[in-house]
């Protein structure tokens, strides 16, 4: 736990040297690591290069308030993790119900105890380590819900795939045969009109099949080859009209 403290950055802002330097000395006592800064504007840009775990506000500084600079803090990508604990001398009930609104995560007024600051800086990174959780959890929960859906997914066009190539392949063969005797036979042959009427018949068989495919319970699957599945195609409606199997081959 102490090497895991070590590496957490905090963020301690004050235009007061003195006050900064006692802060600065109590998070380090505690065994974090510490980037100082004298005005708001230094504080916002030390949050964008560091990316301290936390900071510690003074409320009335130069250049930003430590309400606005702790807005930026907030607004900022991985920002709504971050607790910011205001350190002021003001206190009254207004300035602390602002603070508050305005994304402050606790609020500590001057002159403090020591003992009592780095308790609220030790309780509220143990929230901020509870939230980075969840949100590690979360992102990881989306994650294996999107690769089920990508694999459900997957599933459903093999499944159909299968389908098509099991109830298409005879009639699409039947209709590949005909037409190569459709290309050796005269027009006024008897066995070009069988073949002919036979492409017709297979082709209007593949396009009610295709309907019907259109209509199948993806949830109901059959076993094919192995552990190979189709979807269920014996339970798909029926289309508008059945047509004959025939062929051209006698």
């Amino acid at each position: 736990m102490k090497e895991a403290s070590s590496n957490l950055l905090i963020l301690v802002a004050d235009d007061d040297d003195d006050a900064r330097a006692i802060v600065a000395i109590g998070i380090s006592a505690l065994g974090y690591r510490v980037v100082e800064a004298r005005d708001g504007l230094e504080a916002v840009d030390a949050f964008i290069e560091q990316r301290p775990a936390m900071a510690v506000l003074d409320m009335n500084m130069p250049g930003l308030t430590g309400s606005e600079v702790c807005t930026r803090i907030k607004g900022a990508e991985g920002g709504a993790l971050v607790p910011v604990l205001m350190l002021t001398a003001n206190e009254t009930v207004q300035d602390k119900v602002s603070a508050f609104e305005g994304g402050v995560d606790d609020y500590l007024t001057k002159p403090f105890h020591l003992e009592e600051l780095q308790a609220r800086i030790k309780a509220l990174l143990r929230v901020r380590d509870l939230n980075v959780r969840l949100a590690e959890n979360n992102a990881e929960l989306v994650a294996m819900q999107e690769k089920l859906v990508q694999h459900e997914r997957q599933a459903v066009v093999s499944q159909l795939a299968g389908t098509a190539a099991h109830q298409l392949g005879q009639p699409l063969s039947a209709i590949m045969l005909n037409c190569h005797l459709l290309e050796r036979l005269p027009a006024t042959d008897e066995r070009y009109q069988r073949a002919l009427q036979a492409v017709k018949a297979d082709a209007k068989r593949m396009a009610e099949m295709i309907e019907r495919l259109r209509a199948v319970d993806a949830k109901k699957t059959e076993q094919y080859h192995g552990e190979e599945r189709i979807l269920n195609f014996e339970n798909a409606p029926e289309g508008s009209t059945s047509a004959q199997k025939s062929s051209g081959l006698k």
